[in-house]
C-alpha cells in the first residue's frame, strides 16, 4: 500500500511540476523573449480579419510564383473556453512565430548598427506598407486567381486598398509592423553606405542628380517581342515613333514623371538611365507585354521635391546588403522556441513545425482533419 501512495504523490508531484513548467515566451532570440500572451494577441488579431488573411494569402502566392500557401489559419473546434472561437492550427501559429522571430532579429540589428527611427520615418514606413499591401492585392488580381475568395475576399470589380486591410487589425499590431518597416527601411540606408540623414541623402542626389530629373514619355505597347523589334527596326528606317507609338493599344505620350520612379518599374534590364533624349530603347518585357519607350524631354529637379526617390534609389543600394546582414545574423542568432509550436534550424533560419502524429496515437481525429487544432486564444491549447 505504501508503495502506491508514494506512486501517486510522485506522479502528482510530477503533474505539478510539468504545470509550472509551461513556457511563458513563445520564443527566446538572443534574450529578447516574445511572450505567449503576444503570440496569441497577434494570431487572434489575424484569425479576426478575413482581410488580413486575404492580404497573407496573397502575398505568399506571388512570392512562391503560385507554387505555395500558408497554411489556414483557423482549424476544427472551439477554444479552450468552450467559447464558438476556432482554434488556430498548429501550422500557422508556428509559420507566423517563425516571422515574429525574423522581425525581433531585424530589430536586433538595427540596435546593433544604431540606426534611428524619426516619427518621419514611422509615418512614411506606414504609408510605405500601405501601398505595398495595395500593390499585393492589385497584382494577385490579375493572376488567375484574382476572383478567388481566399485571395481577394470574395470582391468583384475591385481590390482591398492597404488601409482597408490594416483598419481590420488592432493599433497595436499595425504600429508593431509599421516598427520594423521602419527599421529595415533606415538599416537600408545604413548599409547602402549612405546614411540616412538629410545631407547623405543630397550628397547622393548630387552624384547621381540626373537619375531623379523629370522624364516625358512616349511609349508603344506590343503583343510579342518580335512585333517590337520590327517596330524599331521601322523607326531606325525613319519612320515616326510617335505615330507607331500611338497605333498601339495603350501606346502613345504618356506624361511626365520622376525618371527613377519609371525606371524602378520598368526594372534595371530597361536601361532607362542611359537612353538619350528622342531616342527608342529596345523592347522592355512588362507585364505580359512588350514596350519601347522614347524620353521625350528632360528637366531637372530640386532635391526637396524627389526626396522619397532618392530616399527609395539609397534604400535599394542597400537592400542587398540588408539582406545579407539579416540572414547572417539569423544563422549566427541564438534562438529557442517552445517544442510545442516547433524547433528553430539555425542552418536554414526556420521553425520545423512538429510532425504530425499518428491517428492511431490521436483521440477523436477526426476533430482535427483540418489541421493539428489549438486555442486561437491560446494558440498551443494548454
Amino acid at each position: 500500500m505504501k508503495r502506491i501512495i508514494l506512486l501517486l504523490v510522485l506522479l502528482a508531484g510530477g503533474l505539478t511540476w510539468a504545470a509550472l513548467a509551461i513556457p511563458t515566451n513563445a520564443a527566446v532570440v538572443n534574450g529578447t523573449t516574445i511572450s505567449q500572451q503576444q503570440l496569441n494577441s497577434d494570431v487572434s488579431a489575424i484569425a479576426a480579419s478575413a482581410d488580413y488573411q486575404c492580404y497573407l494569402n496573397s502575398q505568399q502566392y506571388l512570392e512562391s510564383n503560385g507554387e505555395s500557401a500558408l497554411p489556414p489559419v483557423t482549424g476544427a473546434g472551439t477554444g479552450q473556453d468552450g467559447s464558438t472561437n476556432l482554434t488556430a492550427t498548429t501550422a500557422f501559429v508556428a509559420t507566423y512565430l517563425d516571422t515574429e522571430v525574423g522581425d525581433t532579429i531585424i530589430l536586433q540589428l538595427g540596435a546593433e548598427h544604431d540606426v534611428t527611427v524619426t516619427q518621419d520615418d514611422l509615418n512614411t514606413a506606414r504609408q510605405n506598407f500601405e501601398s505595398h499591401i495595395s500593390g499585393v492585392m492589385q497584382e494577385v488580381a490579375q493572376t488567375a486567381q484574382g476572383e478567388n475568395a481566399k485571395f481577394s475576399c470574395g470582391l468583384t470589380g475591385t481590390t482591398l486598398s492597404g488601409a482597408q486591410v490594416l483598419a481590420t487589425m488592432p493599433a497595436s499590431f499595425v504600429n508593431q509592423q509599421v516598427q520594423v518597416y521602419a527599421t529595415a527601411t533606415v538599416l537600408q540606408e545604413d548599409l547602402a553606405g549612405v546614411g540616412a540623414s538629410d545631407a547623405d541623402l543630397q550628397r547622393y542626389f548630387s552624384a547621381h542628380q540626373s537619375d531623379f530629373d523629370t522624364a516625358c514619355f512616349t511609349v508603344g505597347v506590343y503583343s510579342s517581342e518580335e512585333a517590337a523589334q520590327e517596330a524599331a527596326a521601322a523607326v531606325a528606317y525613319g519612320q515616326s515613333f510617335s505615330t507607331l507609338a500611338a497605333g498601339t493599344t495603350g501606346g502613345g505620350p504618356q506624361g511626365c514623371d520622376v525618371l527613377y520612379g519609371v525606371s524602378s518599374q520598368l526594372g534595371s534590364d530597361a536601361h532607362l538611365d542611359k537612353l538619350a533624349v528622342n531616342a527608342v530603347s529596345q523592347p522592355i518585357s512588362y507585364n505580359g507585354s512588350y514596350l519601347l519607350v522614347q524620353i521625350t524631354k528632360l528637366t531637372p529637379n530640386d532635391f526637396d521635391k524627389v526626396t522619397s526617390y532618392v530616399q527609395a534609389a539609397v534604400q535599394e543600394v542597400g537592400s542587398a546588403a540588408t539582406s545579407k546582414a539579416i540572414q547572417a545574423k539569423e544563422r549566427r542568432s541564438d534562438v529557442s522556441v517552445d517544442p510545442r509550436y516547433g524547433e528553430w534550424s539555425s542552418g536554414v533560419a526556420q521553425i520545423f513545425t512538429p510532425f504530425t502524429p499518428e491517428t492511431s496515437d490521436v483521440p477523436n481525429a477526426t476533430a482535427n482533419s483540418v489541421g493539428l487544432a489549438t486555442s486561437a486564444a491560446n494558440p498551443f491549447g494548454g
